[in-house]
């Protein structure tokens, strides 16, 4: 059967007459793009599925559809040139051609049918044929595509690998196919949600030769309602009801992200009959061979930027963070945000690599010390955002840069790690014998007290620092760098994380009294960065170690900005804004909250994951601005490795810390007790008793401001200093007055009425302690240094003033119900050098009878003296 032209209304066959004529005929080429052209020029549709005709093996042109000087004669033979396009047709066509693609201008109508094609029946072996060539010249032509936005540089290889590894069988419709969809598979929907978050320019580029949503389309198919992967829908739709004109308690947020580990697994899940562990964007999962295991969850969390709430917006599986898909993922929750009416003010994210290529594409500009920390809005230019860096993250980074690398210049001069690291190995006698030459101190009943709890880049360390070198030691001279380095670093920290409205100096608030303030530490802290140099000489600022200095100075930059944006406006209703809530506390909160909802210590799966999200969500949601966590704590949870107890070598402080640094209670069997000091304690009961409780308590603290609350200095030296000298009687610090008026109010309370002694334990403790609270908070002038220090918490029932209370408190109940209980049961005069001795002694004497005399002062101190024993 002779092969017919392929073109509309061309009744032209390659037979032996036409040839005769003149006429030739040319296959359809066998390059893809040049073939795609001939297709596009011919404009043929297939009536039945109104679908891009595709040529089979035999479809052919023949030569009246070219010009002329399109033709050329080789070996006897005419042929046409190289790259030529038919284009003499008896339908008026169009080419367009923008960036490589090629689509018509006017498209056939319903009336094409009138020329007398009719497409292949369906099922027949014509149409089975007809859906196979189709299949295929659409994955040629994503192929291609792919291949050329990659070749461009919109597009990643790993991403193309990505894409081409799970959507081997993906059929899109051509955008110069007639029929438009209004429905989306799921594997398309999962297929540009992926593209895009791959590359917006690569989608957009996209959409030119495939039918693919608008931009908008894919924020509802990122969003879900049953806690999967991809944003909360519960969450977005209970902050549109807080941001109504009647509340505006949610009107502004700063946005948090960050990732939690999961367990690289992929396994069967028979509840849900579903994998789980794999790589989800939030519109479908990869199930391909060649994709990796999901090993981060890539969570979003809002925090209110002038009300106190927090609450998780949704997470994300990948198998590795990425900046591309961060970013992307930012700009759809920024505009989710915008539709139900809350404005984000800033981003927050940790100083990692993947990180900063997120700030990077967002429009945050860091060269050298030229830094541009905004980015526009995604919904209006008119709208600009910060960018923030987790300061305790930028923090980590210079520590673990000086530990490893022991000093930095600045103008000649050392910064040196070593200063740090000497205090630890100072010796007590040492000190003392410096203080006694020094003059000023007295050496009766003193001992030397290191914080070890104090912060490496804070005052107390300058402070301490200055302390030791005015006492004379050779190891602490020429120390001024080091010094004037951790000051400006500690109060450029302290601006960037402030947590009081009242607080003071560098600690202080935002407002529009702090701009010279921050205006003039943003100056010197970029005047310091340019001198700053690594031992090597190269330029700090140039260096692979630069991101922990540079995210400080990206963090000033845009606190001027909101400063000036949000609090020196006229409608501005905000009269100060605390940094502390830009921070990642709160996220880490939330990761915390995950953890202990999977309720194992080890990396979580996929599938807990999900289940210990959803008991967050929903608690989040239901108390939202009600339930505030209290941050300061995780603060410091997450600064204990920038401790100065954390920096020392094993063995070295120990006379500072008594062994304090390792966060749980110390054991006191090995605590020898000497007869003096015990005969002392007969004298001042509070005394003992308040030392014995210190003992057990100050391992748990890991503040430094009320660590050092709890102890007695003396004269002459800084209170907030890491290195004290603080009172002492028998080789034991004495506790501070506050803490023996607190304990002896307790004990006043508590006495040794019958009541007391009965069996009800539980119920005795809490009325006791509840009695106790309810009494002590009523005493004036409690721990005057923690004034301050108790607006530094965002919750006022839960600060540390509070709890410290509650601390001494249940710690004096636990060991004076210990007391009752145990030894002050047995007769004094006889030691039971055993439990079961004990016990075998006392089933001789018959029961025990419950006291109901009054508490007599030399029995009390024999007790206390087996207790003591007893711990």
């Amino acid at each position: 059967m002779p092969k017919a032209c392929s073109a509309i209304n061309c009744p032209n066959r390659d037979t032996r007459e036409n040839r005769a004529k003149g006429l030739s005929f040319h296959s359809f080429p066998k390059a893809h793009e040049l073939r795609k052209k001939w297709m596009l020029a011919v404009n043929r549709i297939e009536p039945g599925s109104r679908k891009l005709w595709i040529p089979g093996s035999g479809a052919c042109l023949c030569s009246e559809h070219f010009n002329q000087e399109e033709f050329e004669v080789y070996g006897g033979q005419k042929r046409l040139k190289a790259g030529v396009i038919p284009s003499v047709f008896s339908f008026k066509v169009e080419l367009i051609q923008a960036e490589h693609q090629y689509s018509l201008n006017e498209l056939m109508d319903g009336r094409t049918t009138s020329f007398g094609f009719s497409g292949p029946k369906l099922g027949s072996e014509r149409g089975k044929d007809a859906a196979q060539r189709r299949l295929s010249y659409y994955q040629q032509e994503l192929w291609n595509v792919l291949g050329s936005l990659r070749e461009q540089h919109l597009l990643q290889e790993e991403a193309e690998h990505m894409l081409k590894s799970q959507f081997s069988d993906l059929q899109l419709s051509l955008q110069y196919e007639e029929a438009r969809c209004e429905s989306y598979p799921t594997v398309t929907r999962n297929f540009a949600v992926s593209l895009h978050l791959f590359s917006a320019k690569a989608y957009e580029f996209m959409k030119k030769t495939f039918q693919l949503p608008e931009t908008a389309t894919l924020h509802t198919w990122l969003s879900n309602s049953d806690c999967k992967p991809g944003f909360s829908e519960q969450a977005f739709i209970a902050l549109a009801e807080r941001s109504q004109p009647a509340q505006q308690t949610c009107k502004k947020c700063s946005l948090l992200i960050g990732t939690m580990p999961l367990e690289k697994r992929i396994y069967y899940d028979p509840s849900t009959r579903r994998l789980q562990g794999l790589v989800d964007f939030g519109a479908g999962s990869y199930d391909a061979d060649e994709i990796l295991a999901a090993g981060e969850a890539l969570l979003f969390v809002a925090v209110g930027f002038q009300h106190q709430w927090v609450v998780p917006l949704g997470y994300f599986l990948l198998a590795t963070p990425r900046g591309d898909i961060q970013a992307q993922l930012l700009r759809h929750c920024i505009l989710k945000l915008h539709n139900v009416g809350v404005q984000v003010i800033s981003v927050t994210s940790d100083a990692t690599a993947p990180n900063i290529d997120t700030a990077r594409r967002l429009g945050v500009v860091v060269d050298g010390l030229t830094v541009k920390s905004t980015f526009f809005h995604p919904a209006t230019p008119m709208l600009e955002i910060a960018y923030y860096f987790d300061s305790s993250h930028l923090l980590s980074l210079i520590h673990n840069f000086l530990q490893t690398n022991g000093s930095l210049q600045v103008s000649s001069k050392a910064v040196c790690w070593d200063y740090l690291l000497r205090l630890g190995a100072l010796q007590e006698t040492e000190l003392l014998q410096a203080a006694c030459y020094a003059g000023g101190i007295k050496l009766q009943d003193q001992q030397v007290w290191l914080n070890g709890t104090t912060q490496v880049f804070s005052e107390g360390t300058v402070q301490a620092l200055d302390f030791a070198a005015r006492l004379g030691l050779p190891q602490f001279q020429g120390h001024e760098a080091t010094t004037q380095f951790i000051g400006l670093l500690s109060n450029v920290f302290d601006i960037c994380n402030s947590w009081s409205a009242f607080g003071k100096g560098s600690k202080a608030p935002l407002s529009s009294a702090s701009v010279d303030i921050l205006s003039n530490l943003c100056n010197e802290y970029e005047n310091l960065l340019r001198k700053l140099r690594t031992a090597s000489g190269e330029f700090l600022e140039l260096s692979k170690h630069r991101w922990g200095f540079l995210g400080f100075l990206v963090n000033l930059r845009s606190l001027q900005w909101l400063v000036q944006a949000h609090l020196l406006v006229e409608e501005s209703p905000m009269t100060y804004l605390l940094p502390c809530w830009w921070s990642l506390d709160a996220l880490e909160w939330c990761r915390g909250a995950i953890r202990k909802e999977c309720g194992t210590k080890n990396i979580a799966t996929a599938g807990n994951f999900k289940d210990a999200y959803k008991l967050v969500l929903n608690k989040a949601v239901s108390g939202l601005g009600l339930d505030t966590p209290n941050l300061l704590d995780i603060s410091l949870c997450r600064r204990a490795s920038l401790q100065l107890q954390a920096s020392w070598p094993l063995g070295q402080g120990q006379i500072w810390q008594l062994q304090w640094g390792s966060g749980f209670p110390q054991k006191m069997n090995n605590v020898s007790v000497d007869p003096a000091f015990l005969a002392e304690l007969k004298e001042d009961t509070v005394t003992y008793i308040s030392c014995a409780i210190l003992g057990k308590l100050l391992p748990l603290l890991s503040c430094a401001k009320c660590r050092a609350a709890l102890l007695r200095p003396c004269g002459g030296v800084p209170t907030d200093s890491a290195l004290m000298f603080v009172e002492s009687k028998g080789g034991k610090y004495l506790p501070a007055k506050s803490v023996q008026r607190v304990i002896c109010r307790a004990k006043q309370i508590v006495g040794l009425s019958s009541l007391f002694l009965k069996n009800s334990w539980r119920h005795g403790h809490l009325a006791q302690e509840l009695a106790i609270l309810a009494e002590v908070s009523e005493e004036p002038d409690l721990f005057p240094s923690l004034v301050d220090h108790v607006f530094e918490s965002n919750t006022l029932v839960s600060n540390h003033y509070v709890t410290l209370l509650q601390a001494l408190v249940r710690t004096f109940l636990e060991l004076w119900f210990k007391l009752v209980q145990g030894p002050q049961c047995m007769p004094v005069a006889q030691e039971c050098h055993s439990t079961k001795e004990a016990d075998r002694k006392q089933s001789m004497r018959g029961p025990r009878k419950p006291l109901g005399h009054p508490w007599k002062w030399p029995q009390e101190i024999l007790g206390l003296k087996e207790w003591y024993r007893a711990l």
